[in-house]
This record gives structure tokens, sequence and C-alpha cells, in this order.
């Protein structure tokens, strides 16, 4: 009640607040330690480190402050930790999410709100660039590996010396828009020389535009299926808003009939519909054949996809929420970790 304005008591929430998250209440235990316990799945931190999963206590009425969160029901938590325990109550700040505080939490960097430019442009952390193990591919067409494993190998001489003629053709070279400091720079590089992707005119790959259903859906089918399997597949009552002379028709088919995509409810696909971490989780371990643990679902359909790239690796740095939009270069960097994750 003695705060000045809506920023000074947003500032005072988020500053006394040890965790601040979004994350919907499992279930709760009452009884333990004189307070009630939710078990809460974390959607997205913005504060503080967590598991997937968190622990967050209350005192068992108003009375002592306590609240209670509505299971299944998303809610942003500001959490306080006492002797190992996160706490949470009335005066918190705790409350179901609206847009204003969404959007005032992914502005507030703890001390000033960030403006656009500055989230346009973030600061370059200290993490070493990831080795690029994109191979070598000499003019004449042989291959050799940079890395083995995880490691890179170090010739003595130009592996391709010897085969016509050190260096890549020209049309194998990098894209202009994707310099060597990228964060998704051999991760891209990769997907180019498999043959994955071949970017758009005038050598571009646009690493940072966001990617459709169908696009991405093609991707992922042509870096795990043949192209004759591609062709061959009948596109005939694939989904509502999809006919066969789409350009993507085919992948998609390929995709339904192997269980990779199930479309929505209302039998849409929605292939101009931006891909978001979960959509893209599921994609990728239903074409990659990745096992998944049944254990993992707890009542949110994308925690066992989520769950089972991160246990290989397969999520980018980039990666905060499972509703968060990926770009192209998110999307190169999932099937560079996940390749690198499987073969080794």
């Amino acid at each position: 009640m003695y705060y000045e304005d809506e920023q000074q008591r947003m500032e005072s929430y988020y500053n006394n607040a040890d965790l601040v998250i979004q994350g919907i209440p499992l279930e709760v235990g009452f009884e333990k330690d004189g307070r009630k316990h939710y078990t809460v799945s974390i959607e997205k931190v913005w504060k503080g480190k967590a598991d997937a999963l968190v622990d967050i206590a209350t005192a068992l009425d108003s009375a002592g402050c306590g609240i209670s969160l509505d299971i299944d029901t998303p809610m942003i938590i500001f959490a306080s930790l006492n002797d190992n325990q996160y706490t949470t109550g009335l005066c918190s700040g705790t409350e179901e999410p609206t847009d204003s505080l969404v959007e005032w939490l992914n502005t507030y960097d703890g001390k000033n709100i960030r403006t656009n430019k500055e989230e346009e442009e973030p600061a370059v952390d200290d993490e070493p660039l990831a080795i690029d193990c994109t191979p070598y591919i000499c003019k004449n067409g042989d291959r050799f590996p940079r890395c083995e494993g995880k490691n890179s190998i170090n010739y003595l001489v130009a592996p391709c010396d010897f085969s016509g003629g050190e260096g890549e053709p020209e049309e194998l070279q990098g894209f202009r828009d994707v310099p060597s400091n990228h964060r998704n720079f051999a991760a891209i590089s990769f997907v180019k020389s498999e043959g994955i992707v071949k970017g758009y005119e005038g050598n571009t790959f646009k690493p940072d535009q966001r990617i459709n259903r169908a696009e991405f859906t093609k991707i992922i089918i042509m870096a795990n299926f043949t192209g004759a399997t591609i062709d061959e597949c009948e596109s005939n009552h694939l989904f509502a808003d999809i006919s066969q002379s789409d350009w993507f028709a085919d992948y998609v088919c390929t995709a339904k009939e192997n269980g990779v995509i199930d479309g929505y409810p209302d039998q849409t696909f929605r292939p101009q519909g931006f891909v978001n971490f979960a959509e893209a989780a599921k994609i990728v371990v239903g074409a990659f054949g990745i096992e998944t643990n049944p254990e993992d679902h707890l009542g949110i359909w994308w925690r066992p996809y989520v769950f089972a790239l991160a246990k290989i690796g397969g999520l980018p740095s980039t990666f905060s929420d499972p509703n968060q939009q990926i770009t192209r270069g998110d999307m190169a960097e999932i099937i560079y970790r996940v390749k690198m994750g499987m073969d080794y």
C-alpha cells in the first residue's frame, strides 16, 4: 500500500524474490512442516535457477499469508528461498499471468527496463564458440572429417592437398549472412554441408528469421527420409488446410504417415503458423526416433519430448520456455546437436 506507483511495486516483488517463474501447479500436499506444498512444473524462469519441477511451500491459510494455487493453471510465482525451501504468499506478487506482467518481466533486468534495442542486440556471453565439425569438402568431391567424436582433428597437412586441390567449391562456402562468430555458425555450416538446407537467393540463410510449420517439417523430414520415400507418399486426405498441390504436401504426408506429426483437433495442420520449441521437440523426437520416458509426462504433453532432447544435448542455448518461437538458426542448432548427440 506504500508503493508510489506500479513500477515500484513490481520492482519490490522482483527484487525481494529469489525465484521468479511462470509455472503450472501439478499437485498439492498438506501438513508438511505446517505448510502446504505445491509441485510446480516450470515453463519459464526470469530470476534464479530451478529444475523442471520445483517444490513451492505456502502457509496453510490466508491468516498466515498463505496463498492458494489452482492446479493445472499457469501462475507467475515470486518465491523466497529459506533453508533450501522456496516459499510464496499473499504479499509476494504471485498471481495468474497477464500480458502486461509477462511483458514487464521480459523487459526488466533487476535494475532497469530493457529497451527494444537492447533486446535485439543481446550481450555476448563468455561461453566458448562451438567446435565447427563441418567436414572438409574438396574440389573433387572427396570429404574428410573435421572432428573425431566431439574433438576437432588437427591434420599435419591440409587434407585436400592429395585430393585435387585444397579448399571448398565456391557454392559450398558459408552463407553471406552467417558470420563465423554467429552463435549458430557451426550448426548452419553442418546442415548446409549435409545437403539438408540450401538457403535463399544471394547465398543467404536468414538465421534469425522465425520458421513456420511447413518449412520446419520439410527440413526435418529431409534430414531423416530418402527422396524416394518422400516422393512415393500418397498425399491425399492429409489435413483440411493442405492440398496435394502444395509444395510441402509430400513432406507433411511423410511426416504424418510415419507418426511424426498429428495435426490439430480440428483436422488442420496450420502450415503457416510459426513453430515453438514444444512443437519442434515433438517433431524432431518423432522423426529421429529418439526414445522418450512416459514418466516425464505428468499431464503436460510436450514434457517427454523436451526432456528427451535435453538428455542428448539437443536443446540450443537459446531455449527458455516451450512456447518460445524458434528461428531458422535454432532449427539448424537442434538438428546439429541431435545428430552429434546420437552419433557420439
